[in-house]
């Protein structure tokens, strides 16, 4: 599973790369923790989560924007702000119930 804005598709890249920075910039220390996914790898976090040993939701194999490098996840010390950004600037897309999840579906 990457951590790297590298591994997302070039033509988001720069979008997820600025939120990130915007991140660094307003001191919130943002951390990637999830970028590209293979689909056995989306298997896995799915199978934990209907297992309930995950706090945050997974999307079944076939269905995660992750596997296609359209999505991110990022901890820092205030994603609800970091989210803002995102949608009012980019229009991207990102709920509370599952906090360190933002990805692209509204451009899709």
């Amino acid at each position: 599973m990457s951590r790297s804005v590298y591994s997302l598709n070039p033509q988001v890249r720069p979008y997820f790369q600025w939120l990130y920075e915007v991140g660094k910039h307003l001191g919130l220390k943002p951390t990637i923790t999830s970028t590209l996914r293979t689909r056995e790898e989306q298997q896995a976090l799915y199978e934990r989560y209907k297992a309930g040993k995950s706090r945050f939701p997974a999307a079944p194999p076939g269905k995660s924007l992750h596997e296609h490098g359209l999505a991110m996840d990022l901890v820092s010390q205030d994603n609800e702000l970091l989210a803002r950004y995102w949608k009012h600037y980019l229009g991207g897309f990102w709920s509370p119930t599952d906090s360190v999840h933002f990805d692209v579906r509204t451009w899709l």
